[in-house]
């Protein structure tokens, strides 16, 4: 296939980054519900459940630690627009949040607000890559198409 498009400049890190948002898109509410439930056990043979403490770490970790990695894609991608709506979106609530209660931790519920702007932009944009990708490949097999025509043209057979 060939590597230049006027879709995508690099399919395979737009692949991957498709598939980081569908993992991110769908385990943590399976997690979220894993947890849930052992802490319902936990709690019904009267155990402490040592995981809620680490549960807003858990939590907020995909955010911090895939953020590099959106902005390399959306940057080396052009998609300005996806770029600056993840900055507002995500990166600036995310900032005014700690700085708003990182002396307090006893609003560290208030922790869990940074989820929902993250998880909703990978929900959107989920969408537009596979829209991205299609493109690509479609723009691929036309490509193809034409070699293939041209080929039969240059050998007599059309």
């Amino acid at each position: 296939m060939d590597t230049t498009s006027k879709f995508i400049n690099n399919i395979n890190v737009v692949d991957r980054f498709r598939n980081l948002l569908v993992a991110n898109y769908s385990l943590p509410p399976a997690a979220l519900a894993l947890i849930w439930l052992s802490n319902i056990i936990l709690s019904y043979f009267k155990i402490s459940s040592p995981i809620l403490y680490f549960l807003p770490f858990i939590i907020i970790s995909p955010p911090i630690l895939f953020t590099p990695f959106f902005i390399y894609v959306l940057f080396s991608e052009k998609r300005y627009g996806w770029l600056t709506t993840y900055i507002l979106l995500v990166m600036l609530p995310a900032i005014f949040l700690i700085v708003s209660i990182w002396g307090d931790f006893t609003q560290i519920g208030f922790i869990f607000l940074l989820m929902l702007p993250f998880y909703t932009f990978c929900f959107f944009i989920k969408f537009s890559v596979e829209e991205w990708i299609r493109e690509y490949n479609w723009e691929q097999q036309l490509i193809e198409q034409r070699k293939e025509w041209e080929e039969k043209k240059e050998e007599g057979l059309l």
